[in-house]
């Protein structure tokens, strides 16, 4: 370790933009006014925090700072007044965790049930998790779960613009990008919140300024096609008690002003139980329509082509009207005559410019998000020896290695004028790990704030934990307020796709955290039976569903579950000895395509897929193909809007779409 110390051994670490300057003078604000054990009057806080500063512009930045530190979760208030003006003290109620903490196994578990909906990209809380999860599991000097975001650009600015927001019940402007149309602005008012197909959407009715009132019927506005986000501060307005967000997810066929109604049966024998849990016709029975007589009926269409091709994804056959079954059938003829083509010709126009995607703003929003980074980091350190590591922090909060030596350095640069305050860290010369020397100041848990306070509300309820398991009342008692109110949450963020959360998610979280077997039944898509020993190593929440990675002891591989089709699931005690690192499960081969109508990339749910956009307009596709029959069935269902190379897969893929044809 290197010296306990304000300065540090490295230049980079030296030069502070105006973010850093106002995220160490939050950082430093939080520790002082914690340690301090009488309430601070104004005079002191003036001089040691805004030296230079005349009165009037002292107390308006100062005023500005206390917003900024309840985003972060700390509550600074006024306690009293002596003869020179107020007193100034931390509402230690409001702020830090009560004394009913939770365990640690808790912490754990949470972390590994919830973080898979953080790298969710439809989960629309998934940067107010991120932070959720970096107080409530407060170890950092060994990693749990990770945050996937690459180039630490994991937080989206105008995301947190808006569910600022709906939160607060403020009406935005907004200049928004329609579908094939030029921008144009709105005033909206939001109502709620889903994710579907890697794309978050808002709800929001139209609200006239005047009036101060809702001007017009619920829509559907999708993230990123919102240009410029200002909330109303001055406004508030109402949800009305009957509005629930499950209403307003729809299929991707679905996306617009149905057109007509369609029936769907199972693709197969009809009966037989395999193919009545086809993902088609459980996404269809999720939403309400009753299937008679093997047929699903009275389903609205928007778009003819994009339920065409969900249809083969999803394994069903339209059955009505007859312009769905001959499109669905053209589908499948383009398919079954699929042939390897060489991708040159769209790779050679390059990829298209990053300027022509109308590209929002993401990253830091000031230096905002760095305090409330710091501010989980200054709460983990609140007892002698502990210990925080640049690159578990990097891991639990999805950033570079650089930016999470950044916050180090910033944790020991916070202080006040004169170095009365600031925490006895000592660090390595590379900002690699910071240590706490002793506890004469040190941290305190901070509560989660309100959207956080959502964001883990929503998580937990689609991890499938109750509102009356005593998670949720441990973490109303220590963490936060909010919690209590877990189906108003539930109505305004959570849109469960599934009849049910899977009931083995907490064991496979259990397992995962202890490093234990997991002995279970599992059901496969054509309906075999099998009995698994598996290592997990992984879970993760796309398109609604759970699945479980993990080596498969019995077939001695890497492979991926669906949670939903895992039954008595149980610690395997008999195999607590298996070594500590399974081998490592590269994927069988990597798949490249392209697809030539994006729609396509919207449609349907691609799987640990990577997306680059060509100049061409055409998407060039990388996806890990492990074996099985879905990629096969997804690019079957891309017909004739599909390059592929590898001559192996067109051979899957024309056998997939005979045989659709033919049942």
């Amino acid at each position: 370790m290197a010296r306990q110390s304000k300065d540090t051994a490295e230049d980079e670490f030296d030069e502070r933009n105006s973010d850093d300057i106002q995220a160490l003078r939050l950082s430093s604000l939080m520790i002082g006014l914690a340690a301090s054990r009488v309430p601070m009057p104004t005079a002191t806080i003036r001089s040691l925090y805004y030296p230079g500063l005349d009165e009037q512009a002292f107390f308006k930045k100062f005023q500005r700072d206390r917003k900024m530190l309840s985003t972060c979760g700390v509550a600074v208030v006024e306690s009293g007044r002596n003869s020179s003006g107020a007193l100034w003290a931390i509402d230690a109620q409001a702020t830090f965790a009560q004394a009913q903490e939770l365990t640690r196994r808790d912490a754990a578990f949470i972390d590994v049930a919830c973080m898979p909906l953080a790298n969710d990209p439809a989960f629309p809380y998934r940067d107010e998790l991120t932070l959720a999860l970096a107080k409530i599991n407060r170890r950092y000097n060994a990693v749990v779960t990770r945050r996937d975001a690459a180039g630490g650009k994991a937080w989206d600015s105008t995301l947190a613009d808006l569910l600022d927001a709906l939160q607060s019940r403020h009406p935005i402007d907004v200049r928004y990008q329609p579908k094939d149309a030029a921008e144009k602005d709105y005033c909206l008012a939001l109502y709620g919140s889903f994710g579907f197909r890697e794309q978050t959407y808002f709800v929001a009715c139209e609200y006239d300024r005047g009036s101060r009132a809702i001007a017009s019927a619920p829509r559907t506005y999708r993230l990123d096609r919102f240009r410029k986000v200002r909330a109303i501060a001055s406004r508030t307005y109402t949800v009305p008690e009957d509005f629930c967000i499950s209403d307003f997810v729809r299929l991707p066929f679905q996306m617009g002003e149905a057109t007509f109604h369609a029936s769907f049966s199972p693709l197969g024998v009809a009966g037989k139980d395999a193919y009545l849990r086809t993902a088609g016709v459980t996404e269809l029975t999720a939403r309400g329509y009753a299937m008679e007589d093997g047929t699903i009926r009275d389903v609205p269409v928007a778009n003819e082509q994009v339920a065409a091709a969900w249809s083969i994804d999803a394994g069903v056959v339209p059955m009505e009207p007859e312009s769905l079954v001959q499109a669905y059938r053209g589908i499948l003829l383009s398919a079954s005559d699929c042939q390897p083509q060489s991708l040159d010709p769209w790779l050679a126009a390059g990829k298209a410019h990053a300027s022509n995607a109308h590209p929002r703003r993401r990253g830091r929003k000031g230096g905002v998000l760095e305090a409330r980074q710091l501010s989980a980091l200054i709460g983990s350190l609140d007892e002698e020896g502990a210990t925080i590591s640049a690159n578990v922090v990097a891991q639990r909060l999805g950033c570079t290695i650089a930016h999470a030596k950044h916050l180090l350095s910033l944790l020991i640069d916070a202080s006040d004028e004169e170095s009365l305050n600031r925490l006895p860290l000592a660090t390595d010369d590379d900002m690699s790990e910071a240590v706490l020397l002793f506890n004469t100041i040190a941290g305190r848990p901070i509560r989660l704030t309100l959207t956080e306070s959502v964001a883990l509300i929503a998580a937990l309820l689609l991890a499938g934990v109750e509102p009356q398991d005593p998670l949720f009342q441990k973490l109303s008692q220590s963490l936060s307020a909010a919690i209590g109110d877990a189906p108003t949450v539930a109505s305004l963020v959570v849109a469960r796709q599934e009849p049910s959360s899977p009931e083995a998610l907490p064991t496979c979280a259990d397992a995962i955290t202890n490093r234990r077997i997991i002995s279970f039944g599992y059901t496969s898509t054509t309906g075999q039976h099998s009995r698994r020993l598996v290592k997990p190593s992984s879970i993760s929440h796309r398109d609604g569903q759970w699945y479980l990675e993990g080596y498969d002891l019995s077939r001695s591989a890497m492979r991926n579950f669906r949670i939903d089709r895992m039954t008595d699931v149980t610690i395997a005690k008999d195999h607590a000895n298996v070594p500590e690192i399974a081998p490592d499960g590269t994927p069988q081969r990597t798949i490249n395509f392209v697809l030539l109508d994006q729609a396509l990339a919207d449609a349907l749910p691609w799987n640990q897929t990577s997306f680059t956009p060509l100049a061409s307009g055409a998407t060039l596709v990388r996806c890990p193909y492990f074996g099985g029959t879905w990629l096969p069935r997804r690019l079957a269902a891309c017909g004739g809007a599909i390059a592929i190379y590898d001559a192996d897969m067109c051979k899957l893929v024309r056998q997939y779409a005979k045989s659709a044809l033919q049942a």
